[in-house]
C-alpha cells in the first residue's frame, strides 16, 4: 500500500506541474500564431501553399486541443493540491505512489485503475 505524499514531494510534484503548464501554455501560444494566415511563399503555387496551410492549421488545432486538455488536467490536480486530496486513485482511493506521479504529476488513477480502463476501451501501450 502506497503511502500518503510528504510535504517535500507535494512541493516537487506541484513544481513539475507549474513548469508543465508553461510549456503548455507556451507551445499553446505558438499554435496559435500558426494557425494566423502567413504570406504566401513564391517557390510554391497558390494551390500547394493553400493546401500546406490547412494541413497546418488542421494539426495546430488539434495540438491546441490536446494541450488544452492537458491543461485542464494540471489545474485540477492543482486544485487538488489545494483541497489536499491530490495523489488519491479517483477510481478506487488509493494513494498513487510518488514515482507514478513524477513521471505523470496530472494522473488521476493509479497503475491498477488505469489498466483496467485502458483494457476496457482497448487501449494498448
Amino acid at each position: 500500500m502506497s503511502q500518503a505524499l510528504t510535504a517535500s514531494q507535494l512541493k516537487e510534484l506541484k513544481e513539475l506541474l507549474l513548469t508543465r503548464r508553461k510549456e503548455l501554455q507556451a507551445e499553446m501560444e505558438q499554435n496559435r500564431a500558426n494557425l494566423a494566415p502567413a504570406e504566401l511563399s513564391s517557390s510554391v503555387s497558390q494551390d500547394e501553399s493553400a493546401r500546406l496551410k490547412n494541413q497546418t492549421r488542421e494539426v495546430d488545432a488539434v495540438l491546441t486541443g490536446l494541450d488544452a486538455a492537458d491543461l485542464a488536467r494540471i489545474d485540477r490536480a492543482l486544485e487538488a493540491m489545494e483541497a489536499g486530496d491530490y495523489g488519491l486513485c479517483d477510481e478506487c482511493g488509493c494513494h498513487i505512489p510518488f514515482e507514478r506521479l513524477k513521471i505523470e504529476p496530472m494522473t488521476q488513477h493509479c497503475v491498477a485503475c488505469k489498466s483496467k480502463w485502458e483494457q476496457k476501451q482497448g487501449v494498448h501501450g
